[in-house]
């Protein structure tokens, strides 16, 4: 057996495609993160964000087309009608899934307002600052799924496609797999614990599974995004450990850790987990609801055949 080559498939292994891709994205975003840095004295957070847009995107297109030898729009990115509507309704479910947490904080004392975010004093004006970061928690919504769940958790499932195995074997593990590495991470943030690595994996699940349904980022880009920034441009909680200077909200914390996250912000506390549920169980319904069933999608489930059409989006 050709540890390099699937024979089958006329390419390389999922491992090596991977590590590759991973290699490419590494260069592409440090490179592109230095010179922002070097440009920009104390850059926005959208400044920052954007040479991770490319570095991914571009990583990910060079992988599609050079390893993968498949559509870059197979990885869950094709935007049409139906994307946008799912884009929309994981915005929907995951503000909910936040504003609950909120309100159960706000209920038992272990909220206080302190002011609105445009009547405090910062060196930049508080409209730039939200619009900044509402940019931002777009940019990231998006390259983090496209990376963790679209790219990643597909080449692991194609790469763990073995007769023992099974498809759905292999697609848990490649679910597990891919979470981990998502809340690893986010292991290194400030304030971060084994908690909120555990937690965060957790969420990693909760944003894979609509993607297994759907075989779209849609609904996953949407949670990601909405939970970020309604979360910390709204309410005012840390984001995992990263406190937000320009939220609408400016509020004080108190009450036991283990419930709220602390410092780390809801993704590290029991209240965090909860608000997941919310989301894991508004994406069923929605999926239920819009696709008249819940089961895997084929993009997961059939074999690999390397695809003639060009990457020009369907409407």
């Amino acid at each position: 057996m050709d540890i390099f080559i699937n024979d089958d498939e006329q390419r390389l292994r999922a491992g090596w495609r991977l590590l590759i891709q991973f290699i490419f994205m590494f260069l592409f975003v440090g490179f592109g993160i230095m010179a922002v840095q070097q440009t920009l004295a104390d850059p926005l957070m959208v400044y920052t964000t954007i040479p991770q847009l490319l570095g991914i995107t571009l990583s990910v297109w060079l992988a599609a087309k050079l390893l993968d030898k498949r559509s870059f729009f197979d990885y869950g990115i094709n935007f049409n009608k139906q994307w946008a509507k799912d884009f929309c309704t994981g915005c929907l479910i995951a503000a909910i899934s936040i504003s609950s947490i909120f309100l159960i904080q706000w209920s038992l004392g272990w909220i206080t307002f302190v002011e609105y975010g445009w009547n405090t004093e910062t060196e930049t004006p508080f409209f730039t600052g939200i619009i900044s970061f509402f940019v931002a928690m777009i940019i990231v919504g998006f390259h983090e799924e496209l990376f963790s769940r679209g790219y990643q958790l597909l080449n692991f499932t194609e790469g763990l496609k073995y007769p023992a195995v099974g498809i759905h074997g292999a697609l848990i593990t490649a679910i597990l797999l891919t979470s981990s590495l998502f809340g690893f991470m986010h292991f290194f943030n400030s304030n971060a614990s084994l908690i909120s690595t555990f937690n965060i994996m957790l969420a990693g699940i909760v944003l894979a599974i609509p993607y297994v349904l759907t075989g779209s980022l849609g609904l996953s880009v949407g949670l990601h995004f909405s939970w970020n920034f309604v979360m910390g441009g709204i309410f005012g909680f840390p984001v995992s450990g990263i406190n937000i200077e320009f939220s609408i909200l400016q509020i004080q914390q108190s009450g036991p850790t283990l419930f709220t996250g602390g410092a780390f912000g809801p993704e590290a506390g029991i209240l965090g987990l909860f608000g997941m549920t919310i989301m894991l169980g508004g994406s069923l319904v929605y999926v239920k609801q819009s696709r008249h069933e819940l089961h895997v999608d084929p993009l997961f489930t059939k074999d690999y055949q390397q695809t003639a059409k060009s990457d020009e989006q369907t409407a």
